[in-house]
């Protein structure tokens, strides 16, 4: 069988190790370009089960702006980003909105929350309370 090549950036720490990977059969034969034991376990989480935390908007009503800035609590499946934006497209909230309260619990079925990342007041006759 062929060896296959793949290339990432780790993301895990502010170093961003440019980490080459030979897999041979679906298995690391060669890793180079880590400098901790945190780039090996990023290229295995990205080869297994890629995960993400999503960071997106929802409409707000009764605030200053129109959208209230959201993620998940914790990182999520890559191949259910998707899923998960679907859900939000119908979720609305109604100011006022503290950052960190949770809009959507166990969202898609993924186990993460979906919270508020700014606090946002409720707009009273052109003033905010």
């Amino acid at each position: 069988m062929d060896v296959e090549k793949k290339h990432f950036t780790c993301v895990t720490c502010p170093i961003g190790c440019e980490i080459d990977v030979e897999l041979k059969d679906g298995e690391v034969v060669s890793m180079e370009g880590t400098k901790c034991k945190k780039g090996q376990e990023f290229v295995s989480q990205e080869l297994g089960e890629p995960m993400r935390i999503l960071t997106t908007t929802i409409p707000i009503k009764g605030a200053k702006w129109a959208m209230l800035p959201v993620r998940t609590d914790r990182p999520i499946p890559k191949r259910l980003l998707f899923r998960v934006i679907e859900e939000l497209t119908d979720i609305e909230r109604r100011a006022p909105v503290k950052m960190s309260d949770v809009i959507v619990r166990d969202i898609a079925g993924t186990g993460a929350d979906i919270v508020a990342t700014r606090s946002m007041n409720r707009e009273k006759k052109g003033k905010f309370v």
